[in-house]
């Protein structure tokens, strides 16, 4: 009775090469790297001279990019999923307390640069010179509680005839914003990010002062626990973008989690989690005139075409 087939010698070689190739992408994982079959995809897309390009660009999008000289090269990505090391907010007692969760925010703010420079590294293999249209995203696991998940996606482009910059940009605006910000003498440099965990603590004194209360009030240690997550998590994104050597950062999207729990003996605690995300920008020009923009009138035209179909009429001021 046969238990297993002899394996050919071209077999054992293939499958050593593949166990080879697994541990070398496992170390330029662990560098913040890509893993060796994404660089060997995208070293061959490029040397076929992208006969065909991916993007998640709308249709819009597209004509807009096209419009300024830029060819779609390849949809791109960079992922990380990161452990979240432990960090436990110390009792305060009868006191009221409060503190920054460092190693959570710092495991926000480490997973998304690893998500987003891997991002990065894909274009700059397909000899692009940005991303556009960025779109980066968290998920946390239900069976892993101290897991989360960055993803980052979006579309390189590549300005033909045109000198290759040192590092392609990184921009989460869409395809109309970045027209636009192009029209206005600026470019996008790189997407910056700001993340905080922020703890209060109330002790039953404070919480019997302040919350079972008859009259109106504010719970001020809540309200400036919120004020320094937005402070802490904002001083994050404007070094990167000083980094950077940015003017400014545009088109961020601010998110702001809070949670009140209810401790032993009639405390409470406020839990708060906030994140920033921008592309940061800087001038191309500096004498530039921005474009006096054109009012325009849109109308839909209800009678069916020939197909059923509905038309746009625009009507622009001469």
């Amino acid at each position: 009775m046969l238990f297993g087939k002899r394996l050919s010698p071209e077999e054992q070689q293939r499958r050593m090469q593949e166990q080879q190739d697994a541990q070398a992408s496992q170390r330029l994982l662990e560098t913040g790297s890509l893993p060796l079959q994404a660089k060997r995809r995208l070293s061959e897309e490029t040397a076929a001279g992208h006969p065909l390009f991916t993007s998640d660009l709308s249709t819009r999008e597209f004509a807009l990019t096209r419009l300024q000289g830029y060819r779609p090269l390849s949809q791109v990505m960079g992922s990380s999923i990161y452990h979240v090391g432990w960090q436990d907010a110390p009792p305060y007692g009868d006191y009221t307390g409060e503190m920054e969760l460092t190693a959570i925010s710092q495991a926000h703010q480490r997973a998304a640069q690893l998500a987003l420079s891997r991002l990065d590294q894909e274009a700059a293999l397909l000899k692009a010179h940005g991303v556009i249209g960025v779109r980066l995203t968290t998920r946390d696991y239900e069976w892993g509680s101290d897991l989360l998940e960055f993803t980052a996606i979006g579309t390189a482009i590549r300005l033909p005839n045109t000198p290759l910059p040192q590092r392609p940009f990184l921009s989460d605006l869409s395809g109309q914003e970045f027209w636009t910000l192009l029209q206005a003498g600026y470019y996008p440099v790189g997407v910056v990010t700001g993340y905080c965990a922020y703890y209060v603590y109330l002790s039953s004194y404070v919480t019997k002062r302040l919350w079972y209360n008859w009259s109106n009030r504010e719970i001020v240690p809540f309200t400036r626990g919120i004020r320094q997550a937005r402070r802490l998590a904002m001083s994050r994104v404007t070094e990167m973008a000083r980094q950077q050597k940015a003017s400014g950062v545009v088109g961020m999207h601010i998110e702001c989690k809070r949670e009140v729990k209810e401790e032993e003996k009639d405390s409470h605690s406020l839990w708060v989690h906030f994140s920033v995300v921008g592309t940061a920008i800087n001038t191309m020009i500096g004498n530039h005139v921005i474009p006096k923009p054109q009012p325009t009138l849109s109308l839909t035209d209800v009678r069916p075409g020939q197909y059923g179909e509905t038309r746009e009429l625009t009507i622009r001021e001469e």
